[in-house]
């Protein structure tokens, strides 16, 4: 009974206090990190491992617990023996208290031998549950234990869930039982750990703070304006009759329906009224753009104008569906690290599999549409209005700015401050409470977001420092889209300057790439090279990721100039030679693009088999080149499309129905990490990948949950801001 005591102390009894001197940071769960590539050969652990658990030594560590002597010898700690040892001397007698408590207790599950360390008990057991007392006041706390582990050199992360009573809460009796925990786990040879890095959290109520208060605010001011908009575009009619003494005028009702707004560059240039008497008020026209039947119509709209770069619409939806993908097998990988990682390892060998670890030039897209989508449309607007006026350049920055932010914000809000308050679970603590949680670092850095410099401020930035991880794009974007018109304009005036200044940057760029990466001796990718540093050297810097931006701004500017033509002449063509002009290319831009996501294969199977690493030309070439080689194919791609050579490819990304998700991508973007976050701190469970149908399932709701969000934010906040530009951008430009 004594043993059983004890192993119940060294299990459930965990600390509180904020000023426990071990205290530190939390392995935070980031999904939008990097995954670095363990160096390990699976196998050989494997079997460290079942040695591990079966040899004399650890069995002889675990059965020294024993000679710890009595509990009270561990501090003044009384109350808490007394405590734990009634509720071990409850089991023989079925105590429902003591049952409860053990239910609640995280327990070794299946996967031990492969590294599941993962161990969380019954949540809702404690606290709320069975061992919850509201009318005495005596409250168990559900608590986690964080512990590094060792084995083999492989970092492993033990996290431990329990119940605590109230009486043992002691920080320096704790303290010992660390360090004794940890001296005999140490004798076992094999796996070692540090008792200094132990961190030990219990929940804690969320504050509801300024952040918060903020939050409901702004989001119950747009819900009142979408709520008031629907109304009064429902009773419009009434109310301008009543307004005006029941005057017996039905030509408000002459046209009910106005042609909704959509992108700044398909607005009309004169909104239709809906008398053709007299001017439709400036508050019934502000409150109309916040009405469901207005956005609504938007959203569901198929209808298309002549111009559009209609394949867009697939590119753009296939890619964020990729990187929804990704972030969500990182969290199943994030998780599932727990419970199985040698079953990641053999994912990792799996070659097709590349498409999810790999998946990074889906960002890429999205620079190489923005740069190319910017071109064109700026481009026409110059040559027809013959150059913009200061105010028009303005205005070309401000209306980017607010489309942007105004969504932005409302997501970091959700994300920074509301999504803490309702996440509850075993390891809801380590997301909510540590010192990289998107709380905490929304409000230690939340001004970097809105003014889009948070991929420099702070400068070593490692994915850790951000309100909004995936923020770092918005950044980037926005960046280039303030010095997109310096190339634009060039290529406008002088071509040939614009096209060798841009061009020269391009070169500039890779060239920077390949010089960082040499200088630190990075791997050519994040996937091939555990280096954290990567990050803030490569990843989210702009001078790095401007490269597909600017290949973006070649092709928008050649599609301008030439497309017309190139398709006239294409028209003409019959089909046999359309084909054999346009198979090469594809086949040729294709393979590019399999070679970018697929290239690595090698180097990350000699990174985990331990049977050496790229060479320095492997990755300086890989660097330097990939994202230039990805969005130049990308780019031809598109220019394929739109001048009649892209066949049944270009009628599949061409398609009407891609218009409703692709509307959605922006809301998508901002609001899937937050969403996969919530889910990764309420898990009541290891996540097991093998065979992989739970995480498809996983993915698939994942993506639902993130487009419908996306339709909400999109019909309350997105779309109505565009619909307000429609009335002030337009008239001021």
């Amino acid at each position: 009974m004594i043993l059983v005591q004890k192993i119940l102390f060294i299990c459930l009894v965990i600390e509180q206090t904020s000023g426990n001197p071990w205290q530190q940071n939390l392995p935070t769960w980031l999904p939008w990190q990097p995954l670095a590539v363990p160096p390990y050969i699976p196998d050989t652990l494997q079997q460290a491992m079942l040695a591990n658990l079966t040899s004399h030594s650890l069995f002889s560590s675990f059965k020294g617990f024993g000679n710890l002597g009595n509990l009270g010898n561990l501090g003044n700690q009384t109350q808490c023996n007394a405590k734990l040892s009634q509720l071990t001397s409850g089991l023989t007698s079925f105590n429902p208290e003591s049952i409860a408590f053990i239910d609640a207790l995280g327990k070794p599950g299946p996967g031990v031998t492969t590294g599941n360390f993962l161990w969380l008990g019954n949540y809702e057991m404690c606290g709320t549950g069975a061992l919850g007392n509201k009318s005495t006041g005596y409250r168990y706390e559900n608590c986690v234990v964080s512990a590094p582990l060792t084995l083999g050199g492989y970092p492993l992360a033990l996290v431990w869930t329990g119940c605590s009573p109230p009486e043992c809460r002691s920080t320096a009796d704790l303290q010992d039982v660390f360090k004794q925990i940890a001296a005999l786990i140490n004798k076992s040879g094999i796996i070692h750990t540090d008792p200094a890095k132990w961190v030990a959290q219990c929940d804690v109520k969320q504050e509801f703070d300024a952040g918060a208060y903020a939050a409901v605010t702004i989001i119950s001011i747009f819900t009142l304006l979408v709520v008031v908009g629907t109304l009064w575009y429902l009773l419009e009619p009434i109310i301008i009759s009543f307004m005006e003494g029941g005057k017996d005028d039905t030509t408000v009702l002459v046209d009910a329906e106005e042609t909704p707004y959509e992108d700044v560059d398909k607005q009309p240039t004169e909104e239709k009224y809906r008398s053709p008497n007299q001017p439709e008020w400036l508050l019934g026209r502000f409150m109309k753009c916040f009405a469901l039947q207005r956005t609504m119509e938007t959203l569901f709209s198929t209808a298309t104008k002549p111009g559009q770069v209609l394949c867009l619409n697939g590119i753009r939806v296939l890619s964020i569906n990729w990187v929804v993908l990704g972030h969500s097998y990182l969290l199943a990988i994030t998780v599932s690290t727990y419970n199985g990682f040698t079953y990641a390892t053999q994912l990792l060998k799996r070659r097709n599999f590349l498409i999810i670890f790999n998946g990074f030039p889906s960002v890429d897209s999205f620079f190489a549409l923005s740069g190319f989508l910017v071109t064109y449309l700026l481009l026409k607007q110059l040559t027809k209005r013959g150059g913009l006026t200061p105010l028009q350049w303005i205005a070309f920055y401000f209306h980017r700015y607010v489309r942007l932010t105004l969504p932005y914000l409302v997501a970091m809000l959700i994300e920074g401050w509301l999504y803490r308050l309702v996440m509850t679970g075993p390891t809801a603590q380590q997301v909510t409470s540590s010192p990289q949680s998107s709380h905490a670092m929304c409000e230690r850095y939340w001004y970097t977001n809105l003014l889009y410099i948070n991929n420099l401020v702070p400068w070593k930035n490692s994915g850790s420092e951000a309100c909004v991880g995936q923020g770092w794009y918005l950044a980037n974007d926005m960046q280039f889209f303030l010095v997109a018109p310096l190339f634009i304009v060039l290529l406008l005036g002088r071509p040939l300057l614009g096209v060798m200044v841009t061009g020269g940057t391009i070169l500039c760029s890779a060239i920077t790439t390949a010089v960082i990466t040499a200088h630190y001796h990075l791997g050519p990718a994040s996937t091939a090279d555990p280096n954290p540093d990567q990050f803030w050297l490569l990843y989210n810097k702009p001078w790095i990721r401007i490269t597909p931006y600017l290949v973006g701004i070649l092709g928008g500017w050649f599609y301008w100039k030439w497309g017309q033509q190139v398709t006239e002449r294409v028209k003409i063509l019959p089909e046999w030679q359309k084909v054999l002009c346009a198979t090469p290319i594809w086949a040729i831009t294709a393979a590019v693009e399999y070679a970018v996501v697929f290239g690595l294969y090698h180097d990350i199977q000699l990174n985990i088999n331990q049977e050496g690493k790229p060479s320095e030309v492997e990755s300086v070439s890989y660097q330097g080149l990939a994202r230039i080689a990805w969005s130049l194919s990308l780019t031809t791609q598109i220019l394929m499309c739109q001048c009649g050579l892209g066949g049944f490819i270009n009628s599949l990304l061409s398609w009407s129905g891609w218009q409703l998700l692709s509307r959605l991508t922006y809301s998508v973007f901002l609001l899937h990490l937050g969403l996969i976050t919530l889910l990764a701190g309420q898990m009541r469970h290891a996540f097991f990948l093998n065979p992989d149908f739970e995480f498809a399932v996983s993915y698939l709701g994942i993506l639902t949950m993130s487009y419908l969000s996306a339709a909400v934010l999109y019909l309350t906040v997105e779309q109505p801001v565009a619909n307000l530009e429609g009335i002030t951008y337009r008239k001021s430009t």
